[in-house]
C-alpha cells in the first residue's frame, strides 16, 4: 500500500501564505480595536463625569441644602489640554482627567476621537455639553 501525502516543500508553501494573510488582516484588525478603545475610554470619562455630578448633587441635598450641581466641572483655564498639571473635571472626579480631553469653555469640553492630538472639527472629534442649570453632561451633535 502506498501512502501519499504532502510534501515538505508544500506543507511550507501554505504555512507561508497563511502568514502572509494574516499580516494583512493585522492592520485592519488593530484600526478597529484602536477605534473602540477610543469610544469605549470616552465613555467611561462621560459616565464617571455624570456619577460624579449626581454624587455632588446628592451631598448637596445630604446636609440640607437645596439640590445643586457645580458651576464648574474643574478649575482648569478656557482651552486648555488635559494633562498631569493641567487634569480637567477635578471638581466631580478625584483625580480628574490628564489625556485626550480639551476645554473649550466652562460647559464644553472635547474628546480627541480620532487620536490626532490636536482639537478637531465635530465629527472628527466628540463634543460633549454641561449643564450646571440641570446637571446633565452629554455628547451633542454640533460644536459649542
Amino acid at each position: 500500500m502506498l501512502f501519499r501525502g504532502f510534501t515538505l516543500v508544500e506543507l511550507l508553501l501554505v504555512v507561508a501564505l497563511l502568514g502572509i494573510l494574516a499580516v494583512s488582516a493585522l492592520p485592519g484588525l488593530f484600526s478597529t480595536s484602536l477605534t473602540s478603545a477610543r469610544s469605549a475610554s470616552m465613555n467611561a470619562t462621560i459616565g464617571a463625569v455624570q456619577s460624579g455630578i449626581a454624587t455632588y448633587a446628592a451631598t448637596q441635598a445630604a446636609g440640607g441644602n437645596n439640590i445643586s450641581y457645580p458651576a464648574s466641572l474643574d478649575g482648569a483655564a478656557i482651552n486648555s489640554t488635559a494633562s498631569p498639571t493641567v487634569p480637567l473635571f477635578g471638581t466631580v472626579l478625584q483625580n480628574g482627567v490628564t489625556a485626550q480631553w480639551f476645554k473649550v469653555s466652562n460647559t464644553c469640553y472635547v474628546y480627541d476621537t480620532n487620536g490626532s492630538g490636536a482639537k478637531d472639527a465635530n465629527p472628527t472629534d466628540t463634543y460633549v455639553q454641561y449643564s450646571a442649570n440641570t446637571g446633565t453632561f452629554g455628547i451633542i451633535v454640533a460644536g459649542c
